[in-house]
């Protein structure tokens, strides 16, 4: 995986919950951070869509189960492009 394609996971993720200290690695799920909830969800995936000009599918939103299932679907759709 790209480390550019991790900085900016991280990015959106902090933008979204107003925290310099969030780091997300491959394992980190919604339980791992406090006020991760269905809306926030929602701002997640939007700000990754707009992050890195993607749009990602409810189908594709239902078969993540943490933020590596995340960064393995932008990386195949950046290279995609």
């Amino acid at each position: 995986m790209s480390h550019n394609v991790s900085e900016r996971v991280n990015g959106v993720f902090r933008r979204i919950f107003k925290n310099e200290n969030i780091t997300v690695n491959r394992e980190t799920t919604a339980k791992d951070i406090t006020g991760w909830d269905s809306i926030t969800h929602l701002h997640i995936i939007s700000g990754m869509e707009e992050e890195f000009n993607i749009e990602i599918t409810g189908f594709e939103v239902m078969n993540m189960e943490n933020v590596g299932d995340l960064m393995d679907l932008l990386e195949e759709k950046l290279s995609n492009q």
